[in-house]
This record gives C-alpha cells, structure tokens and sequence, in this order.
C-alpha cells in the first residue's frame, strides 16, 4: 500500500461504490503475462487497459483494493497490520494494512477480496465488508514501480481470529503484528510544541504496544512508530483509522 491521499476529507465521495467495470482490451501484441490495469486520465476520463509498468511510468491513474482488519480483543477493538516482506521493492520490512492489491483490467472492487486470501490466507465474502470510501492516492518512489496515482477502493473488515490462525503468504508478508485502534490512531495526533514524528523542535514521539506473530510461528511484544509503518503524506492513515473506529 501506498499511503497518501489528495484531500481524505472529501475522500469519501464515492461511499465505496463501485466502479463501472471496463470493456477495453489489452492492446494488441501483449502478453497474456503482462498485468493490464484500467487507467485514468487526470480528468477521470478512461484510458483503457495499460500495461501495470506503462501505468506507473507515465504515473496514470488507476484502481486498488485496499481492507484494515479489525478484531475484538478483551471489548478493545483492534487493527491486524501486515508486515511487508523484506524483499518487497516498495517499502520492505513496514507495518502496512491488513491486505491491499491492484485492479485487473475489467475487475470491480469486489474481486479485491482475493487480495485477503493470498496474503493473509482467509475467506472472506465481499458483501460482508464495510466501505469506508474511495480515496485518491498519490506517492511516488523510484526505487519501486515509479509514478504512483491510485484510486483506492478501502474497506473494514471485522474478524476475530487469533494472529496464529492467519496463514500469511511468506513472499508477500513477513508476519502480522495486532495493535489498538485507538493506539494506532492516537500516533497521528498532533503534539504539544509540534509534530515529533515529524521532526519538529521540543515535541513529543509516541508509540504504541502491540502483538506480532512471526512466519516462524513466534508471537511476541512489538512497539510501534509511525516510521514503523507505510509512510504517511497526505493523511491517508488517519482519515482510515478513524472511518473504521467509527464503525466499531
């Protein structure tokens, strides 16, 4: 994930409905191994299906799944985090949300919910999440695919499961880690004397405890910063742990 929203305010314009799905067909001469995505133009206007590495080299708008998932833990309700793998180009090694994936050329955000199983190894039916809105994302990073401008379909979903019984994918995740929401939330508050996570002078850097389970089956006590996860720009972290706090 990629977290980084224009205006998470007015992100919400949508209520998570979903697009129409596109017609278009890959361009002609492509392989069938090449992922094709629907792109954007600025204005919104179709493009049709690009090539995924097109689309991140001309920075072109396109469509990705995004779900937080929220258990119960003793009454408190509680964010599962993914750990990206160390060997992912695009941030290695941070805490990121639940599951998260690009749209395939034609695809509605209802088969995002395959992101789920293949990263976290669940099944989970799409009619059973709860949308908490489109949000336009824009981050770009050299050292991963380049231009990145997505249009993030984001949804809660709510499950009680212990962090053992998740059946993470080892090339994808390199663990899961459980963390209050309100802890989680509480990181992006603003700071007496300024921001501290953010570098400025006098204020205060906050942390939160948490639960991770290891691919090696070892849960153990984690603390988490904000540097410990996806990076932040636009308020994308916050504008979804509040939309999901409001609904648990």
């Amino acid at each position: 994930m990629s977290a980084t929203p224009d205006d998470p305010d007015s992100a919400d314009a949508t209520g998570g409905q979903e697009p129409a799905a596109s017609t278009a067909r890959p361009a002609a001469g492509a392989s069938a191994d090449v992922e094709m995505l629907d792109a954007y133009a600025d204005d919104g206007s179709p493009l049709g299906a690009v090539s995924r590495a097109e689309v991140h080299e001309r920075g072109l708008w396109h469509h990705v799944f995004h779900v937080l998932v929220v258990a119960d833990r003793y009454g408190e309700p509680t964010a599962i985090l993914q750990r990206r793998s160390p060997t992912k180009a695009a941030f290695p090694g941070l805490l990121d949300l639940s599951a998260a994936g690009h749209l395939a050329a034609g695809e509605s955000p209802a088969d995002g919910v395959r992101e789920m199983h293949e990263e976290l190894g669940t099944e989970t039916d799409f009619d059973d999440l709860i949308p908490l809105g489109q949000f336009e994302i824009c981050d770009d990073d050299p050292a991963a695919e380049g231009q990145n401008r997505e249009i993030a379909f984001t949804y809660l979903a709510r499950d009680d499961r212990p962090l053992a019984d998740y059946h993470p994918d080892p090339i994808e995740l390199s663990g899961l880690a459980e963390v209050s929401l309100d802890a989680l939330i509480d990181l992006f508050e603003p700071h007496d004397g300024g921001d501290g996570l953010d570098g400025a002078e006098g204020a205060i850097e906050r942390s939160a405890t948490g639960r991770e389970h290891s691919l090696d089956g070892e849960t153990r006590e984690t603390i988490i910063r904000r540097q410990d996860l996806v990076p932040d720009v636009g308020g994308y972290w916050p504008a979804i742990l509040r939309a999901a706090r409001s609904h648990c």
